[in-house]
């Protein structure tokens, strides 16, 4: 069984174990897969069994070409967002329809403002976080009126800095963004350090006006967890995927 930090707890769905944080949970519907889907073998199959876990249909459940970059898609009510569209980073305004991301190493982050006027969905591997695409998101969030103060964060299972060794070209490339970076990494001999992913994204969320005591990260390392985790460092390419989504609530009529 995977050990995971407080508030965050595995709960059985009807297609099997999935990951929720309490904070987040207060204020927006929330999944992370386990390896009981694995949006590879049968992906369409997959996603309409998330999407029935939201009360929706597969059809609902927006997807994007993830690129490792900083490119953010808004969904808002009655407009269409085509599948595939290129981004790594999802805004919604709209509670007929589930975001989602995929990970198998990289950092998912979920984000809901405690109002319920918006979420977030948010895929940051090291070329993403290098490129700060969670603060990114939290900035785009706030250009809504929408305070930084009020949002919650999740950040799910990923590769941990226990897992995770890096080059002097990836460190020279965070350096080169922030010198903030050196604090992310542990030396682990012959030009190799740590990478606390983790860490990073803590500190973008908390420098985009994010309070950090309301940031909850699961620190669950994907790749010493294949139990209940894929990891595309310790099994390749061809593993399965993990998808992180998140639904707007619909707002309460009197």
């Amino acid at each position: 069984m995977v050990d995971i930090a407080d508030g965050w707890h595995w709960r059985e769905e009807a297609w099997g174990a999935a990951l929720q944080q309490d904070a987040l949970g207060a204020v927006a519907a929330h999944v992370i897969t386990s390896r009981a889907l694995n949006f590879r073998t049968q992906p369409e199959a997959d996603y309409a069994a998330l999407a029935r876990t939201f009360g929706r249909s597969a059809g609902d459940v927006v997807r994007v070409t993830q690129m490792h970059g900083r490119a953010i898609v808004h969904v808002r009510p009655g407009e269409d967002v085509p599948n595939g569209i290129e981004a790594d980073a999802i805004i919604s305004t709209d509670p007929a329809r589930v975001i989602s991301v995929r990970v198998a190493d990289c950092v998912p982050v979920l984000i809901a403002d405690r109002h319920q006027r918006v979420v977030a969905a948010v895929h940051a591997g090291w070329k993403g976080t290098c490129a700060a695409i969670a603060e990114a998101t939290v900035e785009a969030i706030a250009a809504q009126d929408v305070a930084p103060g009020d949002l919650v964060a999740a950040i799910g299972p990923s590769i941990g800095s226990c897992c995770y060794q890096v080059d002097s070209r990836v460190r020279h490339s965070f350096l080169a963004m922030t010198p903030d970076a050196a604090a992310w990494m542990g030396e682990d001999g012959m030009e190799r350090w740590k990478l606390d992913l983790w860490q990073a994204n803590v500190d973008q969320l908390v420098r985009a006006g994010m309070r950090e005591d309301a940031i909850h990260v699961a620190r669950v390392c994907t790749a010493d967890h294949l139990d209940r985790c894929f990891s595309h460092r310790a099994e390749g390419p061809t593993t399965g995927r993990m998808v992180a989504a998140i639904r707007l609530r619909a707002p309460t009529r009197c």
